[in-house]
């Protein structure tokens, strides 16, 4: 039996006195819960081991967080766990994609985060808001449980419960009892030791820590000390074919010491023959070059005059450029997108009633028209933004997001184009770093009223796909716009 093996299986007591705590506060409604523990206590262990066999039936998320991780990293790990088929945006809240995917069906969710302090202080308020939203609801069950290394990250989530009747519920891991350390350390450390080093484990066991980590490090580091040393001496044979390999390269080189001599005479005498050889070759080749330059020069015909051969050179180029719509006679014809659109569209009529461009298309070929000149159609905007009228209503009331657009224009013409019975609010905000206008529909006391709004909408507009959204969700976008 393997050591991992009996590492996941084996509970201490106090270890299971906690996980039935745990299953207890998290059966039956949503509760966020923080545990607490230093490091090595066994809190990760504890993670793993809750899901594993004191969870079932529960749609599960585990992450870990990690120092300086991106809030949108974290959203997208527990939602992909969660609802792994199902469409999200890892911008928005937990709280708003979760309710968007369930749409008001049942569930049984718990959202296991470890190393938790790590966390932003925003992840914690959604997550915490998530577990407040679901507490009320009988068939949707969502509790959060985080292990953290300190008692920080509780504090900062009591801090948000301040005034409420719903508060986060706080565990810690206690060190193991003598009897369990001693347990643990006879069944993890001490049965895997070598005789000659049992009596120091033993001893160092008495002075360290009852954690497991700390437990579990002795054996680790008898283990690596063993490495090392039969990585330093070896096996006998390695050892006799390196002694053989350096017999061999001390006998090379005695042998080259021994040959070095006669090897300096030879390289001396070469260049003393050469010394000998370069004066006479040097004159005799000084010689013959100068005879076969004189024939050359007298071989070569005169040149009676020079000759211009510009023609025979690549053409200049030109600075003209080939344009669509540029004359002969240097006068341009500049048409416009709306031009365009209005002659595919075949409206000739009513465009050149309100546009000088399409008169200028209309008209005979040899018409030219300036784009400086000419009018450019655009839609007059008529609204204003919201924003302070939709900051001041409640932040756990909801509305209608009925659309959501990038250009002033493109909201002005679906302000013209439908008919609203109730009040229609636009608000500008900032996402991916991109400007962008939401348009929404009345105003409503619960999410389940705005779906139902959207359920009894006219038809063009439930087309659009319009889904409730909560004002606090509106306040935060609208806040993101003024930084």
């Amino acid at each position: 039996m393997s050591l991992s093996y009996e590492m996941r299986v084996m509970e201490l007591d106090s270890q299971t006195h906690l996980l039935e705590r745990l299953q207890l506060l998290t059966q039956f409604s949503s509760n966020f819960v923080s545990i607490i523990g230093e490091v090595g206590i066994g809190k990760t262990w504890l993670a793993h081991r809750y899901l594993e066999s004191w969870a079932h039936g529960k749609n599960q998320s585990l992450v870990t967080c990690f120092p300086h991780q991106d809030e949108q990293v974290i959203r997208g790990n527990i939602l992909r766990q969660l609802f792994p088929h199902a469409l999200y945006s890892e911008t928005d809240t937990l709280q708003d994609s979760i309710e968007r995917i369930l749409d008001g069906e049942a569930c049984d969710i718990v959202i296991v985060v470890d190393e938790a302090q790590h966390l932003s202080q925003a992840l914690l308020a959604e997550l915490w808001l998530l577990v407040l939203a679901t507490h009320s609801v009988g068939q949707q069950s969502v509790s959060v449980v985080v292990f953290s290394a300190s008692h920080a990250t509780h504090s900062r989530v009591s801090r948000l419960s301040h005034g409420l009747d719903i508060k986060p519920i706080e565990l810690e891991v206690d060190e193991l009892s003598h009897s369990e350390a001693t347990q643990f350390f006879e069944t993890l450390v001490l049965r895997y030791l070598d005789e000659s080093v049992e009596k120091r484990i033993k001893t160092a066991f008495t002075k360290t820590k009852p954690i497991p980590g700390n437990i579990l490090a002795l054996g680790e580091q008898t283990m690596e000390k063993k490495v090392i040393i039969r990585s330093l001496v070896g096996s006998p044979t390695k050892i006799a074919a390196l002694v053989v390999v350096l017999l061999i390269i001390i006998f090379m080189g005695y042998r080259s010491l021994l040959t070095s001599p006669d090897t300096a005479d030879d390289a001396q005498s070469l260049v003393v023959v050469e010394e000998t050889e370069n004066p006479a070759t040097e004159a005799k080749l000084d010689a013959s070059s100068a005879e076969q330059i004189a024939n050359a020069n007298q071989d070569m015909p005169e040149v009676a005059a020079t000759t211009d051969d510009s023609m025979a050179l690549p053409p200049q180029v030109t600075s003209e450029t080939a344009s669509v719509g540029v004359s002969e006679t240097g006068e341009r014809v500049v048409i416009t997108s709306d031009v365009v659109d209005a002659l595919l569209e075949d409206n000739t009529a009513v465009a050149v009633a309100n546009a000088a461009e399409i008169q200028a298309v209309v008209l005979p070929k040899n018409t030219v028209v300036d784009v400086e000149s000419s009018p450019v159609l655009q839609t007059p905007i008529t609204f204003s933004f919201a924003r302070d009228e939709l900051k001041a209503m409640a932040a756990n009331t909801y509305t209608l997001q009925i659309s959501a657009m990038t250009q002033l224009d493109d909201v002005q013409q679906f302000l013209n184009k439908h008919t609203f019975d109730k009040p229609v609010r636009v608000y500008p905000t900032i996402r991916n770093d991109e400007k962008w206008y939401i348009v929404t529909y009345d105003q409503y006391v619960s999410i389940q009223a705005a779906r139902d709004a959207a359920e009894a909408l006219p038809k063009e507009l439930r087309s659009l796909g319009a889904w409730a959204k909560s004002l606090s969700q509106v306040h935060r976008e609208i806040d993101r716009w003024q930084e």
